[in-house]
């Protein structure tokens, strides 16, 4: 393991808290199970730790319904809706932990709210190029698989205590940022993470069902709808879908509920690139990309698509239509043909 945890930045980290009597924890935009989970197992050990602060959960928009089984989502701020007592919480916050984003611009309409606090703030993340410019102290680590991971191994040396539902959250967030442990989970030490969370009583069936069997109906039609108009580019060993906002709104979309679509063209065989693209409230065109093997979407996503993220997990936005935008990606895999080709 990489993960910078010395004496020196447990130290740090530990006065941080021990100084604050009012902390914010946030998370990023459209938060997955690995925000949701580093989040919440965090709030869970401050609550214990520090009974007489104020501990504060902060997401800048809403969560997906498939993960509100989880303890203590019920006491996330929606930035979205609850704009005035945010802004209150953050003005007011000793301390700023911020969780699995690597940048400010992550937040979106919140980024300027937390540019405006004078509190320091502390970054925990998996994903390149952190801007450590923003933080007092930054603990990041690209080849771990998830800020969970990272969480629980902080949490492990700082003895912090890790009851059961924190032990859950964390389980959450390694298994839905791994792709139920398909991608980016290749480091022996995640599963023996994993084991350990078992063994504090997390309940490994008890999270599955509920990331993995908890979907509505109309999440189920909207991926078969999507499957059914699935482009497959043979030539570049590629695929790709797409959802107009009408389509989406058709299926009565909820966030969350285009989680991991992204995933199922990686299925078929020779299929080597993923795409997932998605019209947006604002107009904007959301990318979602994957890939297999040693082919960079980070990179791809990083050059064309105003994005970045992990080697085969990446995102990015264009400001276009959606056919515009299909049409901007296929004419960027002639320049990625070569590399696309599986290597037998």
């Amino acid at each position: 393991m990489k993960v910078p945890i010395d004496i020196e930045t447990v130290n740090r980290l530990r006065g941080l808290l021990d100084d604050a009597k009012k902390i914010v924890i946030v998370m990023h935009v459209n938060p997955d199970g690995d925000a949701m989970g580093a989040c919440l197992a965090i709030y869970h050990s401050l609550l214990q730790l520090y009974p007489e602060q104020e501990v504060t959960l902060v997401s800048p928009n809403h969560y997906p319904a498939f993960l509100q089984w989880m303890e203590y989502t019920d006491k996330i701020l929606i930035f979205k809706d609850n704009r005035k007592i945010v802004k209150e919480k953050i003005a007011a916050a000793d301390l700023i932990i911020c969780l699995d984003f690597s940048s400010l611009s992550r937040l979106e309409d919140l980024e300027k709210t937390l540019r405006d606090s004078s509190a320091p703030k502390i970054l925990v993340d998996h994903h390149i190029n952190p801007a450590r410019e923003e933080f007092v102290l930054v603990v990041s680590d690209i080849s771990v698989s998830s800020t969970s991971e990272i969480i629980y191994r902080l949490m492990k040396v700082m003895r912090l205590p890790i009851p059961v539902p924190a032990a859950e959250a964390l389980l959450t967030g390694i298994m839905t940022d791994t792709n139920n442990f398909r991608d980016n989970a290749s480091n022996p030490e995640t599963f023996e993470v994993v084991a350990e969370l078992l063994r504090m009583g997390a309940d490994k069936d008890k999270v599955t069902a509920a990331v993995y069997e908890n979907f509505s109906a109309s999440r189920m039609k909207l991926l078969g709808y999507a499957l059914e108009n699935m482009v497959v580019l043979p030539e570049y060993n590629a695929a790709y879908m797409t959802l107009s906002l009408e389509e989406l709104n058709r299926f009565n979309f909820q966030p969350g509920d285009t989680e991991s679509f992204v995933n199922y063209p990686l299925n078929i065989a020779k299929i080597k690139l993923s795409a997932y693209m998605s019209e947006q409230q604002d107009g904007s065109i959301r990318c979602s990309f994957r890939s297999r093997g040693d082919f960079s979407v980070n990179d791809l996503a990083r050059k064309h698509f105003n994005g970045g993220g992990h080697r085969n997990a990446a995102g990015g936005r264009l400001t276009c239509s959606l056919k515009d935008a299909t049409t901007f990606f296929v004419a960027q895999l002639e320049n990625y043909k070569d590399a696309l080709q599986l290597s037998i």
